[in-house]
């Protein structure tokens, strides 16, 4: 029987990986994750997140060994280090093909790309497959066969061509042999403890799979309500999980099916809801592989490119910290830099904020969340802050301007998470906590750092001045 090698990235499990199964069925497989550190830290990627990753190597590679499947490890500090490393990997274990699900981010392809190449060139083949999104980039088309960037109408053909597939998540492949010794990831790796963040975010797909069948038994029937609310527990958590890949949006979807009567729409409102994030994410990511120019900092809608954005640093520095003195804005920032994540409303709002009102570069704020955020994804991200900025494919219309205050009182009306999460207002009543200026100022909690209204009228004429 050959020896393949499957080339593990963002999508550290054993359920539901295409390259993982079809590599089992053919031939004795070696598994092989590439430790890319300086490349990591040039792409601004979070600390935790990576530390999160690290935890799910070992999580993997623990599970692999016990389906008698040993896992390399290597440090290859760099994509350009990649196809050496792949190779040499390859050859070490006299591997006749190499297996791996494609990522879709442009470095990503081409390293992949490059790997590619070189592994040819030596007389292995290649297979490459896709498991990062519910359905392939480049499967939901218009009727022309051009690319949808509205997201209503690719919801509604996604929906379509999900239901005549079927939602069919892989089975792990059979135990190939007796239990292996597990390899680890070395600690610290490049600064970078691995077990950083490990209270809030325990990585690895077992986990992944539990949190998934708690989300869905309790809380996904209410999402469309909850999901709004920072201080409930309404929201999934598992973005993490789908950004590293220890679970597939398809397994994401599955669980959501069994639980909607088996409708991807028209079922329960929570679950259709929650469905319909995990299209967001396709879409997203959809959008990228059409348009590789987003990864290299462009806005989507390129004469945005060049409207006179907000540099100034001393304003950055004050959304970063969570010190712009609105309640809501803060405790939003707070949370990302205490825990990693932030959640999704306060994404907006924050976004919103530094976009609109402080009229800064949309681009320093996406950087920002990238090293911070343990489920920083390319795409998403950058769909999100594009969408916030009026900048992007299908975005919020440029004189849609969230009022942090009014936000604050729509979803956090009695200022719970306001005083979770800022110590200098945990004594306050729900008034204080959202509008603290109103009442002559709390402790050392700053003052609003600017006018909203003045903030608004000034980003609506820049607004439209350029659009004349």
């Amino acid at each position: 029987m050959s020896n393949h090698l499957v080339w593990f990235r963002s999508d550290l499990r054993v359920l539901d990986n295409p390259a993982l199964s079809t590599a089992a069925k053919s031939g004795q497989v070696i598994g092989l994750f590439l430790l890319a550190p300086k490349q990591w830290q040039e792409h601004g990627l979070a600390a935790k997140k990576i530390a999160f990753v690290l935890r799910s190597v070992d999580a993997l590679s623990q599970r692999l060994a016990a389906l008698g499947i040993a896992t390399r490890i290597i440090v290859a500090d760099r994509f350009a280090d990649a196809p050496q490393q792949v190779l040499q990997a390859a050859q070490a274990v006299q591997a006749s093909k190499v297996f791996w699900n494609d990522e879709i981010a442009i470095d990503e392809q081409r390293r992949d790309n490059a790997v590619a190449q070189a592994l040819t060139a030596s007389g292995i083949a290649v297979e490459r497959h896709q498991a990062f999104t519910g359905l392939p980039p480049g499967s939901v088309c218009k009727p022309d066969g051009s690319a949808y960037s509205v997201f209503t109408p690719f919801k509604k053909r996604w929906i379509s061509i999900a239901m005549e597939q079927g939602i069919n998540p892989l089975p792990a492949p059979t135990a190939q042999g007796p239990v292996v010794d597990a390899a680890t990831v070395p600690d610290p790796l490049n600064g970078v403890d691995k077990f950083l963040g490990a209270d809030f975010w325990p990585g690895g797909e077992e986990r992944a799979l539990a949190q998934l069948t708690q989300f869905t038994a309790e809380a996904v029937a209410a999402y469309d309500t909850d999901r709004d609310l920072p201080n409930l527990a309404g929201t999934s958590k598992l973005s993490p999980h789908l950004a590293a890949g220890t679970l597939s949006a398809n397994q994401c979807l599955e669980a959501a099916q069994q639980n909607n009567d088996g409708k991807l729409s028209g079922g329960v409102s929570g679950i259709d809801t929650w469905i319909s994030e995990i299209i967001w994410r396709d879409f997203y990511n959809h959008i990228l592989a059409e348009h590789p120019r987003l990864a290299m900092g462009r806005a989507f809608k390129a004469e945005t490119d060049q409207l006179p954005w907000n540099h100034s640093q001393e304003q950055l520095q004050r959304w970063q910290q969570g010190e712009t003195g609105f309640p809501f804005v803060d405790a939003g920032m707070r949370q990302l830099n205490r825990t990693g994540w932030m959640h999704n409303r306060l994404r907006m709002v924050t976004a919103q904020f530094l976009a609109k009102h402080l009229f800064l570069d949309w681009r320093l704020g996406e950087a920002y969340f990238m090293s911070q955020l343990v489920d920083g994804d390319f795409a998403a991200n950058n769909g999100g802050w594009q969408w916030s900025a009026s900048t992007g494919t299908d975005a919020v219309p440029y004189f849609r301007i969230f009022n942090p205050v009014r936000q604050a009182e729509r979803f956090d009306p009695e200022g719970e998470f306001v005083r979770q999460m800022i110590p200098e207002l945990s004594d306050t009543n729900a008034k204080q906590a959202l509008e603290p200026w109103k009442f002559g100022g709390v402790g050392n909690y700053p003052e609003p750092m600017i006018d909203l209204r003045e903030a608004r009228d000034r980003t609506l004429a820049i607004w439209k001045h350029a659009r004349a």
